[in-house]
């Protein structure tokens, strides 16, 4: 009998319904941060330099992690992906009560608190490659796409919920009380890691442990998942300049509020969760081929800003867009599961990682420059018009993988590249 592939399926393991409560609840935390870090920081400024503390203490959040994950490569082959996720959770709790701690009592100071900041996400990488590994660790295969929609749905859910249980906080207590909800999040993580099941002993590695500069080497032997890593590198970099675009056409083209704003951001989270939570239904067409249809139709979903000025028409496009977007992320992280080679899936999830992380934060860094050279509308327009070619090119390589699988099977091609072509036939992405 076929395996079901559902959401409840998924949830009906223990194991993996425990550390899913635990992200939804270290998930709320980092909504609520989203807020928490940035009013905390124009506190510590206290008026002078608050521009640069803000980006500093945002930036210090999630990229240092990056970096300091190229020398963790060893580690990451090593030991039990429910680790990762444990090790990071424990660095981000102690790291933010910190910071919380030191805001309550008023002895926090703005170098103190980017240091600390940066201290927290050391481990992010191992976080993320926990992360995705553990999915893969808890469930069948068949239920892969469900779990990771349903960890999907916990992120684009805080970005409703947090945000607002951040300005309560905040307004009833003191930034300081927020970030110490973050911490508490994340020991709520810790538990759940904890309790989804009795740690065992890490299988004895097969070779000498790699670096993770090594393992992007090896990228280039598994072609499904760079394509997906670079695939995620365009998506999210040309995603970058709408973070810088879309305030400023709220305020300056629509002359409008922070409300709006927020109503943007909210029907794009809410379209987002519910195209994460069918996910599983469309895996069916392909995981590759929905991943660039997911891009495209966000691409598409950009393109009104640039020749309209309603307010209806935006917040329409921003819904769908958030619906189409919402499979794009469980999706990418199934493809890596199902293409990576047997005792490689935390080193390949975290080198991809590596390349897609900062992709965001470098097309937001362009995004300043480009709204001032073209203006917010038609930064929008750009950014949709770009997405949409990248995901044509990633459609044509799609398709040429699928006529190389077609081949007969006398015909000349490379050694294995029948195979290759087979074993994407479904879940191709583009390589």
């Amino acid at each position: 009998m076929a395996t079901d592939t559902g959401l409840r399926a998924a949830l009906r393991s223990r194991p993996f319904s425990i550390l899913f409560l635990g992200y939804v609840v270290s998930a709320i935390g980092d909504g609520m941060a989203a807020v928490a870090i940035a009013w905390l920081a124009i506190v510590l400024a206290r008026g002078h330099d608050t521009g640069l503390l803000v980006g500093a203490s945002i930036a210090a959040y999630t990229l240092p992690g990056t970096v300091a994950g190229l020398s963790m490569g060893r580690i990451l082959t090593r030991w039990d992906p429910r680790m990762l996720v444990l090790a990071e959770a424990l660095l981000r709790a102690l790291a933010l009560g910190l910071v919380a701690a030191g805001a309550i009592a008023g002895i926090l100071t703005p170098i103190e608190y980017v240091v600390l900041l940066g201290i927290s996400s050391l481990f992010g990488l191992l976080g993320a490659s926990g992360n995705l590994a553990s999915v893969a660790e808890l469930l069948p295969p068949a239920q892969h796409v469900a779990g990771n929609s349903l960890i999907s749905v916990a992120g684009f859910g805080a970005i409703i919920v947090g945000p607002a249980l951040a300005g309560l906080v905040i307004a009833l207590s003191s930034p300081g009380a927020a970030m110490a909800a973050d911490a508490v999040s994340y020991a709520a993580l810790v538990i759940a890691v904890i309790l989804s099941r009795r740690f065992q002993p890490a299988p004895p590695p097969s070779g000498p442990g790699q670096s993770l500069l090594t393992t992007l080497r090896s990228l280039g032997r598994e072609p499904v998942v760079l394509g997906i890593t670079l695939l995620c590198v365009a998506f999210f970099g040309l995603y970058g300049p709408v973070e810088v675009a879309l305030p400023i056409y709220v305020s300056q083209t629509l002359h409008a509020g922070p409300a709006i704003l927020g109503g943007y951001w909210a029907l794009f989270a809410c379209g987002a969760t519910a195209g994460a939570l069918g996910a599983s239904s469309v895996q069916r067409f392909g995981l590759g081929r929905v991943a660039v249809a997911a891009m495209a139709g966000w691409g598409a979903c950009l393109v009104p800003f640039g020749f309209t000025h309603s307010v209806v028409v935006g917040l329409v496009a921003i819904t769908v867009g958030g619906l189409v977007y919402g499979p794009f992320p469980p999706l990418k992280q199934t493809i890596v599961q199902r293409h990576s080679t047997a005792g490689s899936l935390t080193t390949l999830a975290a080198a991809s990682a590596v390349l897609t992380i900062p992709a965001a934060p470098i097309g937001t860094a362009l995004g300043g420059p480009l709204v001032a050279a073209l203006g917010p509308g038609r930064t929008l327009l750009a950014s949709g018009l770009a997405t949409l070619a990248a995901a044509a090119v990633a459609a044509l390589l799609i398709a040429r993988r699928h006529r190389q699988a077609e081949q007969p099977a006398g015909a000349a091609q490379p050694d294995g590249a029948g195979r290759a072509g087979e074993a994407g036939a479904t879940d191709a992405a583009p390589g």
